[in-house]
């Protein structure tokens, strides 16, 4: 979603060629404070909720969390908000199913050839140049937000509970957090459990989407819209991170 300056957005609904732009609800283009050309129900409480949240800021593209409702996140934040965020929706799942332990182990960045940045292994395009360094910046970021280890007092597996979560997050379809709860429910649970999730499947179409609106309007009135974004997400295949549970 892109909070548009009211200039830019005018352009864009009486360009022929942009207009369309305002008709698609993923890729949603807010004006600032003019009335909107379309979708006026949508638009007006999306930036209500905007305004709210303190984010109603003309150029700003913002994308949907996947796992909470009416939220949003800034792009260039995004990409590791939604990948951490994953990782202790994880951690909260094995907690209500009693862990004790939760460490992260890895976090793996999808590329061509492979290099090291402070614990997080990126596979990286090339030999160098302009990838590498968005690379190593996001394995930054990601590391900053990831939490090492967690410490739990243990306790009996509440699977209902867990399920509900999985719900309430937007969760409830992932086949390998399900299996999870399933195998700490009933007799013999598991005790130990290493698992590797994709840290971006749930993201994926927002991100998408918001890449879309970037390369739309970028160019318009020399207006440039999510450049450190765009260069993460057309660089960044996959995040893969793997973690340890002890029950």
């Amino acid at each position: 979603m892109l909070v548009a300056e009211n200039s830019l957005y005018l352009d864009i609904a009486s360009d022929p060629n942009s207009v369309s732009l305002l008709d698609d609800l993923d890729a949603m283009i807010v004006p600032h404070s003019v009335m909107p050309a379309g979708n006026d129900v949508q638009v007006a409480a999306v930036r209500e909720l905007l305004s709210t949240a303190g984010q109603l800021i003309p150029g700003s593209l913002l994308i949907k969390n996947p796992y909470e409702s009416d939220v949003f996140e800034f792009s260039e934040h995004a990409l590791e908000s939604f990948a951490s965020a994953k990782y202790h929706h994880l951690a909260t799942v094995a907690k209500l199913l009693g862990a004790k332990d939760v460490q992260f182990e890895d976090a793996k960045i999808e590329r061509q050839t492979t290099a090291t940045n402070g614990g997080i292994r990126a596979i990286i395009p090339g030999f160098g140049g302009a990838d590498a360094d968005v690379s190593k910046e996001f394995a930054r970021k990601l590391d900053d937000r990831l939490e090492g280890r967690l410490i739990f007092g243990g306790g009996a597996p509440d699977p209902e509970a867990a399920l509900e979560y999985l719900s309430l997050h937007n969760l409830a379809t992932n086949q390998q957090l399900r299996s999870l709860v399933e195998m700490r429910t009933g007799s013999n649970p598991i005790q130990s459990y290493r698992m590797t999730l994709s840290g971006t499947r749930e993201s994926d179409a927002n991100l998408r989407a918001a890449l879309s609106i970037a390369e739309s309007v970028s160019g318009k009135k020399g207006v440039t819209i999510g450049a450190s974004f765009t260069r993460e997400v057309t660089s960044i295949r996959s995040i893969e991170i793997t973690t340890s549970i002890e029950f």
